[in-house]
């Protein structure tokens, strides 16, 4: 009975030490998201569906571009949130700005 539970500890141990390499990005916006993800030299596009989430290995951090206009250093179980919409405008103070995509 002893090893059983030694086992069930060790294997719920990888399980938690295994989820802490991986990150979400979560789009809470009612369209699709594409995002960006690069692992140094090899990159990968991936589309998050509307009010959906997409996780992806990251082990030893990531890059990852979306909408927001800029590449966010990823790692661990860090969770990205967008609502589809860039954070990046360019504009004068009381301006409505305009988005460097527009």
């Amino acid at each position: 009975m002893q090893t059983f539970k030694t086992l069930t500890l060790a294997a719920a141990g990888m399980l938690i030490a295994g989820a802490a390499t991986a990150v979400t990005v979560k789009n809470t916006g009612k369209s699709d998201v594409t995002i960006g993800i690069a692992w140094g030299a090899t990159e990968k596009v991936e589309t998050v569906p509307a009010a959906k989430s997409v996780t992806f290995e990251c082990k030893e951090g990531c890059g990852v571009t979306g909408p927001w206009g800029f590449s966010q250093m990823a790692s661990g179980n860090d969770e990205i949130i967008t609502d589809g919409r860039p954070l990046v405008t360019v504009g004068s103070v009381g301006d409505k700005g305009k988005t460097l995509v527009d």
